[in-house]
């Protein structure tokens, strides 16, 4: 694969783990200063960002930016799953808040799926982290990092007749009988 190609695939990559560390933090921290821990039943609907489910979230969703990060780093393929995976489930969490709301007959602008607007945004979001991460797959898979070492190799110039093998402890014995 090109350099340009593979450093652009990465940089997004990174870009997207920055952004869930980062982002995990801050709308933990940002809920937990300002929600309360307890919601009248009519609300279960915002369960997502409910005190401490919140919390709880920005914590997962902080070691699953951390390996994400690692993964990109040391190019380990399993280690952008938890992203995938995590990112899905909210997904799934959208829809089903959606579903519910639509029940409740709340206002259809804070429905995703049902304002165009936001529908756009939500659709190609989705896909270009999904792009991302299925060409960052792609690329480990077929272009796996290189490994570090000396790469010297050592060439026998000499004729080798009149040369000895070089040999060590208990073989030189077997060599010099």
């Amino acid at each position: 694969m090109e350099h340009y190609l593979r450093f652009y695939i990465k940089f997004h990559s990174y870009v997207i783990a920055i952004a869930t560390i980062l982002g995990s933090v801050f709308m933990a921290v940002v809920l937990y200063q300002t929600t309360e821990f307890h919601y009248p039943l009519e609300e279960f609907y915002d369960y997502r960002f409910m005190g401490s489910t919140g919390i709880l979230f920005g914590v997962i969703w902080f070691a699953v930016g951390v390996s994400l990060f690692y993964g990109i780093f040391k190019e380990v393929k399993k280690c952008l799953y938890p992203f995938v995976v995590m990112f899905m489930f909210e997904l799934f969490l959208v829809i089903l808040r959606d579903i519910v709301m639509i029940w409740q007959n709340q206002r259809w602008y804070n429905i995703v799926f049902v304002n165009p607007a936001a529908v756009i945004c939500a659709l190609y979001i989705t896909l270009h982290i999904m792009m991302t991460f299925v060409a960052m797959g792609k690329l480990i898979e077929h272009e796996p990092l290189a490994q570090a070492g000396t790469n010297f190799v050592r060439f026998n110039t000499g004729s080798g007749r009149d040369q000895r093998p070089s040999v060590v402890g208990d073989e030189e014995v077997l060599v010099t009988e």
